[in-house]
């Protein structure tokens, strides 16, 4: 009798064992999780708010694009399961050592017909938990290795993404520069198309004229709307990726100015060999069985010609590599000579338009000619603008290919 429990609840932690490997999500149906903390409520509401910054790109899109966040919750989940299996497996074999020792125990109660079977059990229960403490620790440790790979694969894919949604903002930013003044173009002619019509009709102009003058006020209103549908595109795409509902206008917020001082301290040199070692293309070129290779090619070669097209292909793109960040570091000084010149034409343009606005008080400047210095001040504004927002991208491109983003030199 005392036999025959023994092998029902041996049978029954098998069983359970089994389960566990086959439907490893029911073993989370335990129970809740742990409460989310203050800190974290606090976090996620900043990040729901109305407000897209340009810092919190990284957050919104892991929390919030949906194939970034399924692909993290997947792999959050697996984790969970196989934690949880190792979990069980220990729990097994524990009962199994505990149905061991209790047969020992009393095995002097056991009939000498049944004794044979007993202690053939009691082996049986310590291999099986010898092997559920082994199936624990090799589970222990492919999570360890599994997890820290599948995480290093979707943080790439995350700072590739982060990347190019930044790049999305500027432009989005620049764009927002570049239409008032394409606003401030139509207004002045359409007060331009008024005057010429009013002169007409005082029989100061000729039809020629006013006709030239619907012409540019069609033309300025045809770039304003065709900023404008480029720019309603840009925000579209910026509230998908960041998980936000466009027909909620959230508010984008600024690109942070570009850090001119940091550009003293880049070493170009230094960085290419970072560069060479951290880029994901790269890695994955060197773990490759051929180096770049199809599988055709792969199964039709000799190792020895496979190795020599890998260290061939590595070299190439390393050195392929380090001309990208030089040109990407040229690009830098490019734009930030280009940031200066717009900083002096800004400079240049303001003292201009405080003395256009104190020859308008006075009235010694027309209507248009008042608007025509506060388009040119406004193209002097954008222009400064735009200049800053490219030497910030500029630095931003170097500094993602620096740390393994591909990113175009071009």
């Amino acid at each position: 009798m005392i036999r025959k429990e023994f092998f029902k609840r041996t049978a029954a932690a098998g069983c359970a064992f089994l389960l566990a490997l086959v439907f490893p999500a029911e073993v989370l149906a335990d129970g809740p999780g742990e409460a989310p903390t203050q800190e974290y409520l606090a976090y996620m509401a900043q990040l729901e708010d109305s407000h897209m910054e340009y810092e919190e790109i990284p957050d919104l899109i892991k929390n919030f694009y949906g194939p970034i966040k399924s692909a993290y919750d997947r792999m959050e989940n697996s984790e969970e399961d196989q934690a949880q299996i190792a979990v069980e497996s220990r729990i097994m074999a524990r009962d199994l050592l505990d149905q061991a020792e209790a047969l020992e125990d009393a095995i002097d109660q056991i009939p000498a017909s049944d004794i044979v079977d007993v202690q053939t059990e009691i082996v049986t229960n310590r291999m099986t938990a010898k092997q559920m403490r082994s199936t624990a620790a090799s589970l222990d440790r492919s999570m360890e290795k599994s997890g820290a790979r599948n995480e290093k694969t979707l943080n790439r894919q995350l700072n590739t993404l982060v990347y190019n949604v930044q790049l999305l903002m500027n432009q989005y930013e620049q764009l927002l520069s570049q239409r008032a003044v394409a606003a401030k173009a139509l207004e002045i002619a359409e007060t331009a198309r008024q005057i010429q019509q009013t002169m007409e009709a005082q029989g100061l102009a000729v039809s020629g004229d006013v006709l030239s003058a619907a012409a540019q006020a069609a033309s300025a209103g045809s770039t304003l709307n065709s900023l404008d549908d480029t720019i309603s595109q840009l925000y579209k795409s910026l509230c998908s990726f960041t998980g936000y509902d466009a027909d909620e206008n959230p508010e984008i917020g600024p690109v942070p100015a570009a850090d001119v001082g940091a550009i003293a301290s880049i070493d170009v040199n230094a960085d290419k060999e970072k560069a060479v070692g951290n880029n994901y293309e790269l890695i994955s070129l060197r773990s490759s069985a051929g180096g770049g290779m199809s599988d055709l090619q792969v199964r039709t070669t000799k190792t020895t010609t496979q190795t020599k097209n890998k260290l061939r292909n590595v070299e190439y793109s390393e050195d392929s590599l380090r001309s990208s960040i030089q040109t990407l570091y040229d690009t830098i000084l490019e734009q930030k000579a280009a940031y200066d010149s717009a900083a002096t034409a800004m400079q240049s343009a303001q003292l201009t338009w405080n003395a256009a606005q104190l020859q308008w008080q006075n009235g010694s400047l027309s209507q248009l000619g008042y608007l025509q210095q506060e388009l040119a001040y406004l193209q002097a504004q954008s222009g400064f603008t735009c200049a800053d927002l490219a030497l910030q991208q500029a630095m931003q491109n170097y500094d993602w290919a620096v740390k393994g983003v591909t990113v175009s030199a071009e």
